[in-house]
């Protein structure tokens, strides 16, 4: 069975592509021009028919595409595949330039070459990623002056309260209480701060990390020993359950220690009086692997696929008021960086378990 389209229906269709169709013979002067051309270029076919392909581009790319023609089918064969289209510009009958996306066929007829171009206008799409690059640059110019001029204030409160408490026995218990609220309201400033500049960072690609050699076990400590006062404040148990003799990860101190300090901080918001949260380490195969476990309440599975968003809000969850949901997305991107990955396991009731994996450090002799 003949499975060929006749060619006055192959034509048929390609007159009715959005796209602009457009076919030149040898001598590059138009012999088809479909009605997307007529839309996208502006000219009707019968005021093309016969002209050179040249006057639909701006005169300065004229000379090297007729040349790119010409040599087009010794180097490409038949035809461009749709992923390799080119980037150009092209001209409609007003003067107007626009960008455009195109592929081109080389078809043989009677003897005679004959070359076809699919066209598409991609200027909503610039404009749209054009304005997308303004937004965000606006967003991070926004960003660092509001970071930089909020920093300043906030360090300078942090300072005096810590001032203040030095000074706690000259004063009543009642104001030192009071300041050691306003100084942990500062420091709550500056992390918000921090999270919103590495979301910058991660999303702008700056974000960057220095891995070394460090003991994990170190790191765990470190993160568990600025947070074991807020988690027993509020009659949590924080508990670390590390195999002995881990290798060393290699690894960013500092960032891993942030990551480790955001697991535990969010477990300790989700956590009721009473509760447990476990740091555990183990080595799985050539990585490290690290989990953060708590007795909270756990997460629904349709909200699971969302923890990782930026600003995720879970709904109906009043313990989200104490952070802007920054801090899992950037966990991720920490240990990303660091050739990792993270995950979370959770269910309603049966509390939740955030684990992530990096590699260890290369051994030495």
């Amino acid at each position: 069975m003949n499975h060929t389209l006749p060619p006055d229906l192959f034509v048929g269709l390609m007159a009715m592509s959005s796209d602009a169709v457009v076919a030149v013979d040898e001598e590059q002067l138009i012999i088809f021009f479909n009605t997307g051309a007529e839309r996208i270029f502006g000219y009707t076919a019968a005021e093309v028919g016969g002209l050179p392909l040249a006057m639909l581009l701006p005169e300065r790319f004229r000379a090297a595409h007729s040349g790119h023609v010409r040599g087009f089918g010794a180097e490409h064969g038949q035809a461009r595949q749709m992923g390799e289209r080119q980037q150009l510009s092209g001209l409609r009958k007003n003067g107007e330039e626009f960008p455009a996306e195109a592929s081109i066929q080389q078809i043989v007829m009677d003897g005679r070459h004959v070359y076809a171009a699919m066209l598409r206008d991609i200027s909503p799409r610039q404009k749209a990623e054009d304005a997308l690059r303004q937004a965000v640059k606006a967003r991070d110019d926004m960003i660092g002056i509001v970071s930089h001029d909020l920093r300043n204030p906030a360090n300078a409160v942090k300072m005096l309260a810590n001032s203040i408490i030095a000074e706690g026995g000259l004063l009543p218990a009642s104001v030192v209480e009071r300041v050691g609220i306003i100084r942990q309201a500062a420091e709550q400033i500056d992390r918000l701060i921090q999270d919103l500049l590495d979301v910058t960072r991660l999303e702008s690609g700056r974000f960057s990390v220095n891995p070394r050699p460090s003991r994990l076990a170190d790191l765990i400590e470190i993160a568990a020993y600025s947070l074991r006062p807020l988690a027993t404040s509020q009659g949590i148990t924080l508990a670390i359950n590390i195999d002995g003799g881990l290798p060393d990860v290699m690894a960013d101190p500092d960032r891993i220690t942030q990551v480790i300090s955001n697991l535990v901080g969010n477990a300790v918001k989700f956590t009721l009086n009473g509760g447990r949260i476990e740091i555990s380490a183990r080595q799985v195969e050539e990585m490290m692997e690290v989990s953060v476990r708590d007795t909270g309440a756990g997460i629904p599975h349709q909200q699971l696929p969302h923890v990782f968003d930026r600003f995720y809000q879970a709904p109906g969850n009043s313990a989200r008021r104490h952070g802007a949901g920054l801090g899992l997305p950037i966990a991720r991107g920490i240990i990303e960086a660091h050739g990792g990955y993270i995950w979370v396991e959770s269910a309603p009731g049966q509390g939740t378990t955030v684990i992530f994996v990096i590699p260890m450090a290369p051994t030495t002799a």
